[in-house]
């Protein structure tokens, strides 16, 4: 009977001295385990036979160990855990310096039992271990603490608290090498990566498909828009999902703390606009964001966030031809609108009256449009000496299409006449001028022809 004690208490004592320093070792010690002695350690049967590791003898794992010796050789063979599970170097894409380490024998930053433990394995299948999909979000935030503070208010956080089917969990993005944590990615290999998984779950998976039906479109848009062409074409400096959402604090635009919210696109447009958003700033526009009324303009009032098309394209809503009644009318020519901020209606109208409204509605692509003169995002009040519709700027802003331009040039009206439509007695002023001019030049033609008849 003390011999098979002896045995025993050899083969016990070879888990427990597994080495730290090595890259493949269980390091952890169990959380249920005692010591009696360094020659007779003592293993926790209870959470040993709830690992996904119960079937397995000591040697199965502790290999080169020697029950015959006791007590346990100071140093012993690491457990190297590629043995049975080969592909984990493959599987661990959110931990790469893993993979890294297990093929050039190093020790790794993390290794396998800093995340799994040591005598307590389960599987992520069991409820309730450790990275079961309702606690991995728990277990990796034991070291990632800035991601797991701001993922429970992300809108993906709520979704997987509601038990909501697809809601993503960390390993749910991570599974795929969507950061730099490899320390060998390129910025456009990422954020091609981090792009393709968003649309992955968002136009790809039908349980978030159908709860997101109605932006299903908006979303689609994004491949087509100037981002997501300048990406597709090799441009690393081009934003993608994560650039303009964030990724562990995803919100609704609706919500006061979402990067995308009204009063937050600004500030993440200028991460890569700085100069734009400085005129935009101190534009009309962007100083009557200050205003409380919610219904100031932002970047994406003009540019719609995944349709931004390049001004080039044709489709693009600032786009040359499209810039006019496509953007600036939506809130220039309403009404209630105008009433709201004290401006004037008819501008819309006036200009499609002008010669360049005319031109532009004719297809001339040369024709001025409303950006032409008052600018895009740096447009002031006329009544600001910056302004390039300032009376003193006037000869040189219509210079610019118009090189022989004079002072007397500019002092026309600009968008046309409203007279027809203020005084409509006045509207046949012009057609009755053009019948009588024209009646009188038939008249004499008349005449002269009847006196060289006579002669």
């Amino acid at each position: 009977m003390r011999e098979r004690f002896v045995v025993l208490a050899a083969m016990v004592a070879g888990v427990l001295q597994v080495s730290s320093a090595s890259a493949l070792a269980q390091s952890r010690p169990d959380t249920g385990q005692a010591r009696a002695r360094r020659d007779a350690p003592i293993v926790d049967d209870s959470i040993l036979k709830h690992s996904a590791h119960a079937k397995l003898v000591c040697v199965a794992c502790h290999t080169g160990l020697d029950p015959k010796n006791v007590p346990v050789r100071d140093k012993i063979e690491p457990v190297i855990c590629l043995r049975c599970h080969a592909d984990a170097q493959f599987k661990h894409a959110f931990h790469p310096q893993l993979a890294v380490a297990i093929r050039s024998g190093k020790e790794p930053r993390v290794s396998c039992s800093d995340c799994h433990g040591t005598h307590d394995i389960a599987s992520p299948k069991v409820p309730g271990s450790k990275f079961h999909a309702s606690r991995v979000s728990e277990s990796c935030g034991k070291c990632h603490r800035n991601a797991v503070e701001n993922f429970p208010g992300s809108v993906h956080g709520k979704a997987l608290a509601a038990k909501v089917k697809g809601a993503p969990t960390c390993l749910g993005c991570h599974r795929s090498n969507i950061t730099f944590a490899a320390g060998t990615a390129d910025s456009l290999t990422v954020k091609t990566a981090q792009a393709q998984l968003c649309l992955t779950c968002h136009l790809d998976s039908p349980e978030v498909r159908d709860r997101t039906s109605s932006t299903a479109g908006f979303v689609t848009r994004w491949d087509s828009s100037a981002h997501g062409t300048l990406l597709q074409h090799g441009n690393a400096r081009a934003a993608n999902c994560v650039s303009c959402h964030g990724s562990h604090d995803i919100r609704r635009k609706t919500e006061a703390g979402a990067l995308v919210s009204r009063n937050n696109i600004p500030v993440t447009c200028a991460k890569c606009h700085a100069e734009t958003e400085r005129k935009f700033s101190r534009s009309v526009h962007g100083m009557a964001r200050s205003s409380p009324k919610t219904d100031s303009m932002t970047c994406a009032t003009c540019h719609d966030e995944h349709a931004k098309t390049a001004p080039v394209d044709a489709r693009s809503g600032v786009a040359a031809k499209s810039v006019t009644a496509q953007v600036c009318s939506r809130c220039h020519d309403p009404v209630a609108l105008s009433g709201t901020y004290g401006i004037a209606s008819d501008r819309f109208q006036n200009f499609s009256d002008s010669y360049h409204g005319l031109a532009l509605r004719g297809g001339a692509v040369e024709a001025a449009n409303c950006a032409s003169c008052h600018g895009a995002h740096d447009v002031k009040s006329k009544n600001d000496a910056t302004s390039s519709v300032h009376e003193a700027n006037r000869v040189v802003n219509c210079g610019r299409c118009h090189p022989r331009a004079s002072e007397r040039f500019s002092i026309g009206s600009v968008h046309g006449s409203t007279i027809a439509r203020t005084k409509p007695t006045l509207k046949w002023v012009v057609p009755a001028g053009i019948i009588l001019i024209a009646g009188l030049a038939g008249g004499l033609a008349f005449y002269g022809r009847s006196r060289r008849t006579h002669v």
